[in-house]
């Protein structure tokens, strides 16, 4: 298994490496920013919207279709999720408007990683190695105008490097994870991933810690969760449906060069 194959022919005039390196760079901090100013129920209705935003960027940039079934349980989970969010609606005009320029980013941020990953046909560790210093480059640049001040009066001590050191060591896993899904599964199943564990940390709030939560609250989470479920069956099943119609496409039954062998 090739776990690091590097990209090559990396072009800063190929627009699609550079978008990729721009809205990586720039979607962290608007979500970090647009979950500080609004409250977490409008945070993750707000990011429903993205599910309906991937389908129509995949129809457009690769002509990619969802069958009916997958359609339903897409919205099923996110009815879902809403149902399980929606007492907690608190969001603050700024706030609201890093969650509306996030939502295209987010999107492009998504659907494009896979697509510039395919393009180079490198593997996920080799893109980032690629992408990832430009796009810290841009996150630099940002971050004065969406990070609160107080860098420099910071008290830098040994437990506070151990901390934020054991954090992006943490921050390095989780988008490493997210990168191979995004890369080699697809924009959607990442969501639906983001998704599934916002409903099964209230589902299991309630039940291991006792967490308040309304009964149409806890109904939602576990309707998303079975939701999602029901979505990865279909899609496996599509999935195999679909290789053995390319195998029966291009393999025949049988060989005209074998029977006419046979019939001399």
């Amino acid at each position: 298994m090739n776990v690091y194959k590097k990209v090559n022919g990396i072009s800063l005039h190929d627009p699609n490496f550079v978008l990729l390196a721009i809205v990586v760079g720039v979607v962290t901090p608007l979500n970090n920013t647009s979950l500080k100013l609004n409250s977490i129920g409008f945070y993750q209705i707000f990011k429903l919207l993205l599910t309906p935003c991937v389908v129509l960027l995949e129809y457009i940039l690769d002509g990619k279709t969802i069958s009916m079934q997958r359609l339903i349980c897409l919205v099923a989970v996110c009815i879902g999720v809403f149902i399980s969010s929606r007492s907690d609606l608190e969001f603050s005009p700024y706030g609201t408007l890093c969650a509306l320029i996030w939502i295209p980013f987010a999107a492009i941020y998504k659907v494009n990683w896979g697509r510039v990953k395919r393009m180079y046909n490198c593997s996920t560790l080799g893109l980032m190695r690629a992408i990832l210093p430009y796009s810290i480059i841009v996150q630099a640049a940002i971050s004065p105008f969406v990070d609160p001040p107080g860098l420099l009066d910071y008290e830098w001590n040994k437990e506070a490097f151990f901390w934020i050191g054991l954090s992006g060591l943490f921050a390095f896993l989780v988008n490493f994870s997210g990168f191979l899904v995004m890369g080699n599964i697809g924009a959607l199943a990442h969501i639906l991933m983001g998704q599934l564990k916002t409903a099964i940390v209230m589902v299991g709030a309630a039940i291991i810690f006792h967490q308040s939560y309304s009964l149409g609250q806890i109904g939602g989470a576990a309707g998303a969760i079975v939701s999602i479920i029901y979505y990865t069956h279909v899609a496996l099943k599509e999935n195999v449906n679909n290789d053995e119609k390319k195998t029966e496409t291009r393999l025949p039954l049988v060989n005209s060069t074998s029977n006419k062998r046979g019939d001399k």
